[in-house]
C-alpha cells in the first residue's frame, strides 16, 4: 500500500464534528429536499396517497422515486429492483417523511433556528465567501438562499433529534466526552522500509532511526530533521508535524504502536524509534491540552451536543419511539394510486383484490407502458388460476413493452399455465432466435427451460450460450492479434 501520510489522515478527523454530520444530512437525510430536483425523472401523475389526511403531491413522489432509485443503485450488483418496488419503498419514504414532519412541526419553537443563529454557523465554518460557494458548487446549489434554506432546516433537524434524545434519557458517558475535549499535537520522523520508490530492511531502517532519534535528544532542530530524513510526506515540510486534533480521533486514526508510544510520553519529551507497519517512527509529544473555565464548558456542551446527535438516531429507545411515529402514520394513510395499492396488495397475497387493483392501474396513462404492471398483473391472475385472463392482460399491452424480455417470460408463463407448453416454448425460442448475441437472454431462457423441465430447449440455449462464448473469444483473439502487428508495425 504505500506510505500512509498520518498527516493526511489527521486533517481529515480535524474537521469539525458538527460539519461533517451537516455535509452527510445535506445531501442524504430522508426529510430534507435535495437541491436541483427539478426535473421530472420518472414523470409520475398520481395522485398517490394521503397521510393524515394530507395528499402527496406528484412532484414530491417523483422526488421520492429519484431518492429510492440513487439508494437502490448502489446495491445494483447486489440485486436488482424492479419499478414496482421503487414505488413502493416511495410509499414508504413519503409515509415516513410527513410523520416526522409532523413531529417537527409539533415541536415549533424548540427547534427555531432564526438568522442570527444560521449566520453563526455559516461564520463558523465558513471563514470566507471563496469555501462557501465552493462547497454550494460542489453540492448543487444554485444560490446562497437555496443553501441557507437547505442549512436552516438541517440545523432544525439536529435539534429535533438532540432534544427528542434527551426526552428519551438517552446519554453519553462523560469519559466519552473528555476524549474529544482534551486536544493533542504531535510531531514524527518516519523512517520506511517501504516508501514505493526505495526499500530498506529493517536493520537499514532502524539504524536510520536511531541516528534521527540521537540528533533530536542532542537538541537538534526537528524541523530540518524531518524534512531531511522523514519519510512521510504529508509532514515533512510541516516540521515533522501532525497538527493539534482531539485526543479521541488521534486514538482511533493513528496505529496503535503509534498512540501507545505516544500517550506513554510527557509534553516535550521524544520517543526511541517505534517499529510500525509504515517503518520507524520517531516522536515528540508536542502537548496535551484540556480547556479550563468557561472555555471547557462551551466546548463540553458542544461535543456532548454533537455525539448525543450522531449516537440518537442508533439508540434502541431512539429507533423504537421513530418507529412508533412511522407505524401510526401508515395506520392514518391511504393509498389512492390503484397500481401502488395493487403491488402492496400482491405482497399480501389478497390475490382477488390485487387483480381488481391492477385492472384500475391498467386505465391510468402511468401504467400503460410499464412493463412490471403488467407482468405483475398476469403473476397475479395465475395465482387466481385463470391463466386466460394472465394472457388477454398481456396481449393489452402496447408493441414496446411486449419486446421486453421479461414480458416475454410472463407471457410464456402464462400459456403454459393454460395448458398450451409448445406455444410457450415457441414463443421464447423465437425470443432468443431475435437476440442470438445475447448472453444474458439465452441465461434467462435456458433458466426458464430449466424450471419447465423441457430438456431439448435447455439443450439449444446452451449450445447457443457455447456459439456466444466462442464467438467472443475468436473476437478476442483477432483483435490481439491486430494490436500487436500495428504495435510491431510502428
Amino acid at each position: 500500500m504505500g506510505i500512509i501520510s498520518i498527516r493526511r489522515m489527521a486533517r481529515k478527523l480535524l474537521a469539525p464534528v458538527i460539519l461533517v454530520l451537516v455535509l452527510a444530512m445535506l445531501i442524504g437525510v430522508f426529510y430534507v429536499g435535495l437541491p436541483n430536483f427539478g426535473k421530472e425523472t420518472y414523470a409520475y401523475k398520481g395522485p398517490s396517497l394521503k397521510v393524515y389526511g394530507k395528499k402527496v403531491k406528484d412532484s414530491d413522489f417523483n422526488n421520492y422515486l429519484l431518492r429510492v432509485s440513487q439508494q437502490a443503485s448502489q446495491f445494483a450488483q447486489i440485486r436488482t429492483y424492479s419499478e414496482a418496488e421503487l414505488r413502493d419503498a416511495a410509499v414508504n419514504t413519503a409515509i415516513q417523511t410527513v410523520a416526522f414532519e409532523r413531529e417537527m412541526k409539533q415541536a415549533g419553537s424548540k427547534i427555531k433556528v432564526d438568522k442570527a443563529e444560521l449566520d453563526e454557523f455559516m461564520k463558523k465554518y465558513f471563514k470566507t465567501d471563496e469555501e462557501l460557494n465552493s462547497f454550494m458548487e460542489q453540492q448543487g446549489f444554485a444560490s446562497k438562499s437555496e443553501f441557507r434554506k437547505t442549512l436552516t432546516k438541517e440545523l432544525e433537524y439536529q435539534k429535533f433529534v438532540k432534544n427528542k434524545a434527551r426526552e428519551l434519557e438517552i446519554t453519553i458517558p462523560e469519559e466519552e466526552v473528555l476524549g474529544y475535549v482534551e486536544e493533542i499535537a504531535v510531531s514524527h520522523v518516519l523512517v520506511s522500509t517501504n516508501d514505493g520508490e526505495k526499500t530498506r530492511s529493517n536493520t537499514q531502517a532502524l539504524a536510520r532511526a536511531n541516528e534521527v532519534y540521537q540528533k533530536l535528544t542532542n537538541n537538534g532542530d526537528f524541523a530540518e530533521i524531518a524534512k531531511e530524513y522523514s519519510d512521510d510526506p504529508g509532514s515533512k515540510d510541516n516540521a515533522g508535524s501532525l497538527g493539534t486534533m482531539p485526543l479521541e480521533y488521534f486514538k482511533n486514526g493513528m496505529v496503535k504502536e503509534f498512540v501507545d508510544a505516544t500517550l506513554a510520553l510527557k509534553p516535550g519529551e521524544i520517543s526511541k524509534p517505534v517499529k510500525s507497519d509504515f517503518g520507524y517512527h520517531v516522536i515528540r509529544l508536542d502537548s496535551r491540552k484540556m480547556p479550563t473555565g468557561e472555555e471547557y464548558d462551551e466546548k463540553y456542551q458542544e461535543i456532548e451536543d454533537n455525539l448525543l446527535y450522531q449516537k440518537a438516531e442508533y439508540d434502541p429507545k431512539y429507533r423504537e419511539w421513530l418507529e412508533g411515529v412511522f407505524k401510526k402514520a401508515e395506520e392514518n394513510s391511504e393509498i389512492l394510486d390503484p397500481g401502488l395499492r395493487a403491488f402492496r396488495l400482491m405482497k399480501d397475497e389478497k390475490w382477488k383484490e390485487a387483480a381488481a387493483a391492477y385492472e384500475k392501474a391498467l386505465k391510468k396513462k402511468y401504467y400503460k407502458n410499464r412493463i412490471d404492471t403488467y407482468v405483475n398483473a398476469s403473476t397475479v391472475y395465475l395465482k387466481l388460476d385463470q391463466a386466460s385472463k394472465a394472457i388477454e392482460i398481456l396481449d393489452k399491452a402496447p408493441a414496446e413493452v411486449k419486446v421486453d424480455l421479461e414480458f416475454q417470460v410472463a407471457l410464456g408463463n402464462a400459456y403454459r399455465e393454460d395448458g398450451q407448453q409448445e406455444k410457450a416454448k415457441e414463443l421464447l425460442l423465437g425470443y432468443g432466435e431475435d437476440h442470438l448475441d445475447s448472453t444474458e437472454v439465452h441465461e434467462r431462457l435456458k433458466a426458464v427451460f430449466s424450471e419447465w423441465e423441457m430438456t431439448d430447449a435447455v439443450e439449444k440455449e446452451e449450445k447457443i450460450l457455447a456459439d456466444i462464448k466462442k464467438a467472443e473469444e475468436e473476437a478476442l483473439k483477432k483483435y490481439q492479434q491486430e494490436l500487436e502487428e500495428r504495435n510491431q508495425s510502428k
